[in-house]
């Protein structure tokens, strides 16, 4: 492996661990990613790659190019994957069961609208980011081009679909077994098919023998297993089937309600660590150089610990309260041993970076329902009205009842709904394009906010006021009575010397100011973002409720 050290090291990465095969490491910044080392051809990777593009799915970094491999940089999802999060769970949660099956549905149909399969769906392969946003990974294709391809683990027996047993290629539907079989995996935390040996596997699966679902879970819920779990590849659903039944669709509008909501109280978080680093420019400006250097310690924790506040309880406010204590004290520099340590470590700028990104995260995957609601609707009252013109080949009463038999997962209607799509793209792209949008603008806007916190830790990173705060913490091994008369000094007789580094705190006054714009401004961008979302819903709720009275929902 030195070799490929020597590679990423090259391009700035630094090995952080490896395990099976597989090599985390981060960049300067403290982020990680998994590397995946493939002999494919390179357009081809970048290709399909590129092709990943979405909100769950794992996200590539970069690729770097060697003349015999390449080194695909992907998202080091922090949070685990799907198998580990079941088996610690103390108890199963119907509505996050369905969340997550919503989500990963989602990411499906993006692939199987590109004619990409994932062919290696199983909880091993579906992952968690550090803000519980949940992605797909552990693509078969990839594992199939990578350089230890002899070596990767096979896809588990348990997983695969009766006709692939029997020979058959793998297609959308085999797929769709697959995620009958996670979804069962996560109500029972065990999986659908299992027994001592292969041979008793095999045939528990060619049977489509499993224990069924207890009755606390909803009929919904029962009925999607059953639907995914059909031996005849023909009765199972497509994931756009399942996209657009009733119990989908009022998740999908439910939860993006909500997500808003609750992103609209985020951004009072921004409010705050912009009104506290106005705090650390206050306390930089009126204090001493030693004050000032304390207060500006004093100051990030401060802020560190308010920002962190709406996510931890109110547990972190006990770190305000230490930070304010100090930011208030200004020259007691007996308190600058400690917080400078805490100034200095990159936790503070990986935490702002974490509130950054859970923003993100929430925005463009609230955009993504949107879109599949858009979809999900438009497609129904195109099968509305296309209804009399169609009823040559199916009953009216099959018009009148498929919102209800798509509930009931009744086969019929997969030629229906592939008919209703292709009558509904100029609508549908004309809808899907406002969320498309918005989801670039939130981007773009927190790129740039995510940009500001490197060049703002930078200044505070940098080697002049480094020294400073480990001077001014060296003079806290002294006595207290000498510190005090040192601080005394230090404000009414300025050394020349002192001259030079006001000048460096200047600098840095400079550029919190210019932080505190960027997040004001940012703050009123999303804002702007968030209407417009909850605009698109409220345009939305009455298709939704005309549904609804038509019995299509």
């Amino acid at each position: 492996m030195g070799s490929e050290q020597s590679v990423l090291q090259a391009s700035g990465y630094e090995l952080v661990s490896e395990q099976n095969k597989m090599m985390l490491v981060k960049n300067k910044d403290g982020d990680q990613f998994v590397v995946k080392k493939l002999n494919a051809n390179e357009d081809d990777v970048s290709n399909f790659l590129q092709k990943l593009n979405h909100p769950h799915i794992v996200q590539h970094k970069e690729i770097i190019r060697e003349p015999d491999s390449l080194y695909v940089l992907l998202d080091h999802c922090e949070g685990g994957d799907l198998a580990e999060i079941t088996k610690l769970q103390e108890k199963v949660i119907s509505n996050e069961i369905l969340d997550r099956t919503v989500k990963i549905c989602m990411a499906l149909k993006h692939l199987h609208d590109q004619q990409i399969l994932h062919k290696n769906l199983q909880p091993k392969s579906i992952f968690f980011t550090a803000c519980g946003t949940i992605r797909l990974g552990e693509f078969g294709q990839i594992n199939e081009w990578s350089a230890d391809a002899q070596t990767t683990e096979t896809k588990a027996i348990s997983y695969v679909a009766p006709e692939n047993l029997n020979g058959r290629p793998f297609d959308e539907k085999s797929e769709i077994w697959s995620l009958g079989c996670v979804i069962y995996e996560m109500c029972m935390r065990k999986c659908a098919f299992t027994a001592i040996s292969t041979v008793e596997i095999i045939t528990k699966i060619l049977n489509c023998s499993y224990k069924a679902l207890p009755k606390d879970f909803s009929e919904d819920l029962h009925q999607l297993v059953k639907d995914t779990l059909q031996i005849d590849p023909a009765n199972r659903p497509s994931v756009s089937e399942i996209l657009m039944r009733p119990f989908i669709i009022n998740h999908l509008y439910e939860k993006s309600t909500q997500t808003i909501k609750e992103l609209n109280g985020s951004l009072n978080v921004l409010e705050e660590l912009a009104n506290g680093f106005e705090k650390v420019h206050y306390n930089t400006t009126v204090g001493s150089l030693a004050g000032g250097v304390v207060g500006l310690a004093g100051g990030i924790t401060s802020i560190v610990g308010l920002i962190l506040a709406p996510f931890t309880l109110g547990a972190s406010l006990i770190v305000t309260g230490v930070g304010i204590g100090t930011a208030v004290a200004g020259g007691v520099a007996s308190g600058a041993s400690n917080i400078t340590k805490m100034v200095n470590q990159r936790t503070d700028r990986q935490k702002i970076k974490m509130i950054i990104t859970e923003l993100q995260e929430k925005i463009t995957s609230t955009c993504s329902c949107i879109q599949n609601i858009q979809i999900a609707v438009t497609t129904q009252k195109v099968l509305s009205e296309k209804g009399e013109s169609w009823s040559n080949d199916q009953s009216e009463a099959d018009f009148a009842n498929i919102g209800a038999r798509l509930g009931r997962g009744l086969g019929g209607i997969a030629e229906l709904i592939r008919l209703a799509q292709v009558s509904s793209v100029g609508r549908v792209a004309a809808q899907t394009a406002r969320a498309v949008r918005v989801a670039e603008t939130a981007t773009g806007v927190l790129s740039a906010l995510f940009v500001a916190v490197d060049v703002l830790f930078i200044a505070l990173d940098s080697k002049e006021i480094y020294n400073l705060r480990r001077d001014y913490a060296s003079i806290a091994t002294q006595q207290e009575s000498e510190i005090a008369a040192t601080i005394t000094q230090s404000e009414s007789n300025q050394t020349p010397g002192s001259t030079k580094d006001e000048a460096k705190l200047q600098e840095l006054r400079s550029e919190i100011m210019r932080f505190v714009q960027t997040i004001r401004k940012t703050r009123e961008e999303l804002k702007t973002v968030l209407d417009e979302l909850n605009v698109e819903l409220q345009n939305l709720e009455p298709d939704i409720q005309t549904q609804i009275t038509r019995n299509y929902f």
